[in-house]
């Protein structure tokens, strides 16, 4: 439930700084967003999910729709068995990568690729190499951060999530 609640506050957290950001265009875009959004807090993930590809298919390059597809995906694989979760990964590390390609500077992302790295296998796209380049964006937002992530890395093996 802890990890549950860990991704769901990102998500979240990423998404109020983002929609305070963002420019009122499209009245309906922000209701279907705060729909999403209000699911998300209830740990409803898959209504949300199929919203946010619909905002990420009307506006590509934005980076909050971006950002809130692949935080949700990785928080609805998180709660599903590892054999049934396994379809849903190269959606999400496309989404992430995407997502990352758009603005590598939200420490958010950087924290979700990190734990995604950590726990996807090298032939699904994730991998030690992958989290260590991430771990050095990290500290180059936020030394203390990068203290954190490079103990995650460090810890991972004795550690599960």
């Amino acid at each position: 439930m802890e990890k549950i609640k860990y991704s769901v506050a990102l998500i979240l957290l990423g998404s109020s700084l983002l929609s305070q950001t963002d420019k009122i265009e499209n009245l309906n875009l922000i209701k279907i967003e705060r729909i999403a959004d209000s699911l998300v807090q209830i740990c409803e993930f898959d209504k949300p999910i199929e919203l946010y590809r619909d905002l990420v298919k009307n506006t590509p390059n934005s980076f909050n729709y971006n950002y809130k597809l692949a935080a949700t995906l990785a928080a609805k694989i998180e709660l599903m068995p590892r054999i049934k979760g396994a379809a849903y990964v190269p959606e999400m590390m496309s989404q992430l990568e995407k997502t990352y390609k758009l603005d590598d500077s939200s420490l958010s992302l950087n924290w979700i690729m990190l734990q995604v790295y950590l726990e996807v296998p090298g032939f699904l796209g994730g991998g030690k190499r992958k989290a260590r380049i991430i771990i050095e964006k990290i500290s180059k937002i936020s030394e203390t951060e990068g203290k954190k992530a490079r103990s995650l890395y460090e810890n991972f093996p004795n550690k599960k999530y």
